[in-house]
Protein backbone atom coordinates (compact mmCIF):
# COMPACT_ATOMS: atom_id res chain seq x y z
CA UNK A 1 0.00 0.00 0.00
CA UNK A 2 1.48 3.29 -1.09
CA UNK A 3 1.26 6.63 0.70
CA UNK A 4 -1.20 8.06 -1.84
CA UNK A 5 -3.56 5.09 -1.37
CA UNK A 6 -3.86 5.85 2.34
CA UNK A 7 -4.85 9.45 1.63
CA UNK A 8 -7.38 8.38 -0.98
CA UNK A 9 -9.00 6.14 1.65
CA UNK A 10 -8.83 8.55 4.60
CA UNK A 11 -10.11 11.71 2.85
CA UNK A 12 -13.67 10.40 2.27
CA UNK A 13 -13.82 8.90 5.77
CA UNK A 14 -12.92 12.20 7.41
CA UNK A 15 -15.46 14.01 5.23
CA UNK A 16 -18.12 11.54 6.45
CA UNK A 17 -17.13 12.29 10.06
CA UNK A 18 -17.37 16.03 9.31
CA UNK A 19 -20.86 15.47 7.90
CA UNK A 20 -21.84 13.43 10.97
CA UNK A 21 -20.66 16.23 13.26
CA UNK A 22 -22.64 18.81 11.32
CA UNK A 23 -25.78 16.62 11.33
CA UNK A 24 -25.33 16.14 15.09
CA UNK A 25 -25.20 19.93 15.52
CA UNK A 26 -28.33 20.25 13.39
CA UNK A 27 -30.23 17.54 15.26
CA UNK A 28 -29.64 19.30 18.58
CA UNK A 29 -31.63 22.22 17.20
CA UNK A 30 -34.66 20.03 16.52
CA UNK A 31 -35.20 18.69 20.02
CA UNK A 32 -34.09 18.55 23.60
CA UNK A 33 -30.63 17.03 23.34
CA UNK A 34 -29.75 17.77 26.95
CA UNK A 35 -31.21 15.06 29.18
CA UNK A 36 -30.12 17.01 32.26
CA UNK A 37 -33.02 19.37 31.57
CA UNK A 38 -35.39 16.47 32.06
CA UNK A 39 -35.59 16.42 35.86
CA UNK A 40 -38.22 13.68 36.09
CA UNK A 41 -35.94 11.02 34.66
CA UNK A 42 -34.14 8.79 37.12
CA UNK A 43 -31.45 7.49 34.83
CA UNK A 44 -27.80 7.04 35.65
CA UNK A 45 -25.07 9.29 34.31
CA UNK A 46 -24.01 6.70 31.71
CA UNK A 47 -27.55 6.43 30.37
CA UNK A 48 -27.80 10.22 30.03
CA UNK A 49 -24.75 10.45 27.73
CA UNK A 50 -25.81 11.95 24.43
CA UNK A 51 -23.23 12.13 21.62
CA UNK A 52 -25.35 14.68 19.76
CA UNK A 53 -24.31 17.34 22.28
CA UNK A 54 -20.75 17.06 20.98
CA UNK A 55 -21.49 17.71 17.30
CA UNK A 56 -19.54 20.97 17.21
CA UNK A 57 -16.45 19.29 18.65
CA UNK A 58 -16.73 16.37 16.21
CA UNK A 59 -17.16 18.78 13.29
CA UNK A 60 -14.23 20.97 14.36
CA UNK A 61 -11.77 18.16 15.08
CA UNK A 62 -12.65 16.32 11.87
CA UNK A 63 -12.16 19.56 9.92
CA UNK A 64 -8.71 20.09 11.45
CA UNK A 65 -7.78 16.48 10.68
CA UNK A 66 -8.96 16.94 7.09
CA UNK A 67 -6.85 20.09 6.72
CA UNK A 68 -3.63 18.39 7.77
CA UNK A 69 -4.19 15.03 6.06
CA UNK A 70 -5.58 16.11 2.70
CA UNK A 71 -3.07 17.62 0.31
CA UNK A 72 -5.56 18.90 -2.29
CA UNK A 73 -5.31 22.63 -1.69
CA UNK A 74 -7.74 23.84 -4.38
CA UNK A 75 -10.40 21.35 -3.31
CA UNK A 76 -9.99 22.28 0.36
CA UNK A 77 -10.26 26.00 -0.33
CA UNK A 78 -13.45 25.49 -2.35
CA UNK A 79 -14.90 23.16 0.28
CA UNK A 80 -14.32 25.62 3.11
CA UNK A 81 -15.63 28.54 1.04
CA UNK A 82 -18.77 26.46 0.55
CA UNK A 83 -18.99 25.85 4.30
CA UNK A 84 -18.66 29.62 4.90
CA UNK A 85 -21.41 30.36 2.36
CA UNK A 86 -23.66 27.71 3.90
CA UNK A 87 -23.02 29.16 7.38
CA UNK A 88 -24.03 32.62 6.14
CA UNK A 89 -27.14 31.13 4.52
CA UNK A 90 -27.99 29.32 7.76
CA UNK A 91 -27.77 32.56 9.72
CA UNK A 92 -29.83 34.60 7.25
CA UNK A 93 -32.58 32.18 6.17
CA UNK A 94 -36.13 32.61 7.54
CA UNK A 95 -37.25 28.97 7.23
CA UNK A 96 -36.15 27.03 10.30
CA UNK A 97 -34.60 27.82 13.66
CA UNK A 98 -32.50 24.62 13.61
CA UNK A 99 -30.34 25.91 10.76
CA UNK A 100 -30.02 29.24 12.54
CA UNK A 101 -28.82 27.55 15.73
CA UNK A 102 -25.95 25.74 14.01
CA UNK A 103 -25.21 28.52 11.49
CA UNK A 104 -22.67 30.38 13.60
CA UNK A 105 -20.70 27.23 14.42
CA UNK A 106 -20.69 26.29 10.74
CA UNK A 107 -19.50 29.76 9.79
CA UNK A 108 -16.82 29.71 12.50
CA UNK A 109 -15.39 26.32 11.52
CA UNK A 110 -15.42 27.21 7.82
CA UNK A 111 -13.69 30.53 8.39
CA UNK A 112 -11.00 29.12 10.68
CA UNK A 113 -10.39 26.19 8.32
CA UNK A 114 -10.08 28.52 5.32
CA UNK A 115 -7.61 30.74 7.17
CA UNK A 116 -5.51 27.74 8.20
CA UNK A 117 -5.53 26.11 4.75
CA UNK A 118 -4.65 29.35 3.00
CA UNK A 119 -1.59 29.83 5.22
CA UNK A 120 -0.27 26.26 4.98
CA UNK A 121 2.42 25.54 2.45
CA UNK A 122 1.34 22.35 0.73
CA UNK A 123 3.69 20.67 -1.68
CA UNK A 124 2.11 20.45 -5.08
CA UNK A 125 2.49 17.07 -6.74
CA UNK A 126 4.31 17.68 -9.98
CA UNK A 127 5.40 15.39 -12.76
CA UNK A 128 8.95 14.06 -12.80
CA UNK A 129 9.78 15.71 -16.09
CA UNK A 130 11.50 19.03 -16.56
CA UNK A 131 10.45 21.41 -19.33
CA UNK A 132 12.79 21.48 -22.29
CA UNK A 133 13.91 24.75 -23.77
Amino acid sequence: MQKGDFRKLIDPLIMIVMLFGWIAMLSVGFGNADPADDEDSETSGAARFNPLKYGFYIFGIATLAFIFISKRRAFNERLFMGIIIFGMFSLCQPFTIALYRCGFQTLLVGTLAFIIISHLKIEEQSADHTPSI
